[in-house]
């Protein structure tokens, strides 16, 4: 009874095609044939053309593709408006250990102007230290960040990857 049930669940799944429509949010550079890809609850990190200050990182949860729009969780957005996306694939330590870094090079940079205040003499030891902490932390936010400004060469484009099989599509060509 198993078996029988299992083959004809297994013929039911074969012969019916159940199509989803698969939207995607596509970056390209032109000259280069990679491309980025961001689906359906991908988070995204972008910046708008009129609000050119401040970065916005949301999860996406629908595209429509034949309206050029994009709903983030919070906000729908045109396509054309994002003027900038942030790509990066480090950790959270990477994250977290370059703000460590930086801000530790400010804390050390007040205080050894409070020290010279005070009548210390300034060593090269405590210039090093400053800025090295501020160059490392800096380093490391351009190493596993990455900001593409869209522009000429770099564009966002909405793309839909639904496949359709032979009757289907013979029958959207009438």
């Amino acid at each position: 009874m198993k078996k029988r049930l299992f083959w004809v669940l297994l013929c039911i799944g074969v012969c019916i095609n159940v199509s989803r429509a698969q939207p995607a949010v596509q970056f390209e550079r032109s000259g280069t044939y990679k491309t980025l890809k961001f689906f359906e609850g991908d988070v995204m990190t972008f910046k708008l053309r009129s609000d050119k200050r401040h970065w916005f990182k949301e999860a996406i949860a629908q595209i429509y593709v034949d309206e050029g729009l994009v709903q983030f969780e919070s906000r729908a957005v045109f396509i054309d408006s994002i003027s900038a996306i942030r790509v990066g694939n480090a950790s959270g330590f990477v994250r977290g250990a370059s703000a460590g870094l930086v801000t530790f090079s400010y804390a050390w940079g007040f205080w050894t102007l409070v020290s010279l205040a005070y009548g210390d003499p300034l060593s090269w030891s405590t210039v090093v230290i400053g800025a090295g902490s501020y160059l490392v932390g800096k380093l490391l936010k351009l190493t596993f960040f990455r900001t593409h400004k869209l522009g000429d060469r770099k564009r966002l484009k909405l793309i839909d990857l639904t496949f359709y099989n032979e009757l289907e599509s013979s029958s959207l060509r009438k």
